[in-house]
């Protein structure tokens, strides 16, 4: 079985209702770090069927679909923005923010950390 590794999908959609069914489908399947990137792991083959999925919803001649293998997300070079500004979990107080930088909400959070753990850690 092939190993999974990290993408970088970026999408430009030109309509809002498909720029809605896009986003979520992304939503779904990875996690947002600004309005339309979203990191996600998973095989080469899982890739290729999600870009397939994604092709379902948009028009070729006007949106943008592109994923990018990336070693993992650490290693994207970043400056500003929400990872910069907040620490997206904090583990020494257990605090949690979503994409936007406030605090979630435990109720959806106890999936999420893990998550991000595996995410971050070096």
């Amino acid at each position: 079985m092939a190993r999974p590794g990290w993408y970088m999908f970026c999408y430009d959609i030109a309509d809002p209702k498909r720029l809605v069914k896009v986003h979520r489908l992304m939503k779904k399947s990875g996690l947002a770090v600004q309005k339309s990137i979203f990191f996600i792991q998973g095989t080469e083959l899982q890739m290729k069927a999600l870009l397939g999925d994604l092709g379902k919803l948009i028009k070729p001649k006007y949106d943008d679909i592109r994923a990018y293998p990336v070693e993992s997300p650490d290693k994207v070079w970043t400056t500003g923005g929400v990872l910069e500004s907040y620490p997206l979990i904090v583990l020494e107080d257990k605090k949690e923010h979503n994409s936007h930088g406030k605090p979630s909400s435990s109720t959806a959070s106890s999936a999420k950390v893990s998550f991000w753990r595996r995410l971050w850690k070096k």
